[in-house]
């Protein structure tokens, strides 16, 4: 049984079934919606709503097979196995044949005395369908464009905002995440190896009493999974980062526990402190505000 079969049984729609293939599709790939939209120039909403198999709202039929069709050839889906949803999905008016249409009398056969007709060249008009059509996609696809561009402006807003909100978050509403016991174990055994120190590390000592020895930094990783407001402060209050950060990226810091961090949007976020995972709270408004590595 192939992929098409299973996705027929599980879904008698073939506009969800095909919805599905090309959600498992970019998911395999390990593309997120706004990438796919990026490629398409298309809005991510029409992306969602083709995964789901939702076409309303959107343009004539031809401009959605479009779409469809240049979605699988991103997404690498076989063309046959395409063809078969977008018959289901499309299918072919047929004519509905009509017996009294077909008795033709004797006179209509008769061509001898009727003046013939010189007709308009098919193929131009086939050219000016194509040129219209694709003067359509190309409008289309401009105003997409630019709608993306206003979302993507308008999301950069909001997260800044938000971030603003976020930071004024009260210390009481912050969730402190305890460092595990073999990080107390670790910090016990420095702080024990340093008391047993010789007479000659004295002076170092005294010199340096208010300087913290490195092993104490602990190293943060945070990765984001959307575009979202970070902000990182280290033991001292340190702000170590402070601004509106890309999805999928990556930051790594090293310096004194406990952290401060706060994320503006953390679905797909993951904190892990020395290599070991922290979870994150979550909440309606998909923020956090915490503590990570309180001794």
């Amino acid at each position: 049984m192939n992929e098409l079969s299973r996705n027929s049984e599980s879904s008698p729609n073939p506009a969800e079934a095909l919805g599905q293939l090309l959600n498992q599709a970019r998911k395999k790939k390990g593309m997120s919606v706004g990438e796919v939209a990026e490629c398409l120039k298309l809005p991510a909403k029409q992306i969602e709503a083709i995964e789901r198999g939702n076409y309303e709202g959107m343009p004539e039929a031809v401009f959605v097979k479009g779409f469809l069709t240049s979605y699988a050839r991103l997404m690498e889906i076989d063309s046959n196995e395409l063809k078969q949803y977008l018959g289901q999905i499309f299918p072919a008016k047929k004519k509905e044949f009509n017996p009294e249409s077909s008795n033709v009398s004797a006179e209509d056969l008769d061509f001898q005395h009727q003046p013939q007709r010189r007709h308009f060249p098919r193929w131009i008009l086939g050219l000016v369908l194509l040129v219209g059509i694709g003067t359509g996609i190309y409008a289309w696809q401009t105003k997409s464009t630019l709608e993306s561009a206003k979302q993507a402006a308008n999301s950069t807003q909001d997260v800044t905002n938000h971030a603003a909100t976020v930071s004024d978050v009260a210390a009481s509403n912050i969730r402190i995440v305890p460092m595990s016991a073999s990080d107390k174990a670790g910090s016990t055994e420095r702080l024990t190896s340093s008391d047993h120190s010789g007479a000659n590390n004295v002076v170092a000592v005294n010199t340096n009493v208010t300087a913290h020895s490195p092993d104490s930094n602990h190293t943060l990783l945070i990765k984001l999974g959307h575009q979202s407001w970070l902000q990182v402060s280290d033991r001292n209050d340190k702000v170590l980062i402070s601004e509106v950060v890309s999805a999928g990226s990556s930051h790594e810091f090293k310096a004194e526990a406990p952290y401060k961090v706060i994320i503006g949007y953390t679905p797909g976020a993951i904190i892990e402190l020395d290599g070991k995972n922290v979870p994150i709270p979550e909440n309606r408004k998909r923020t956090a505000a915490m503590k990570v590595g309180d001794i």
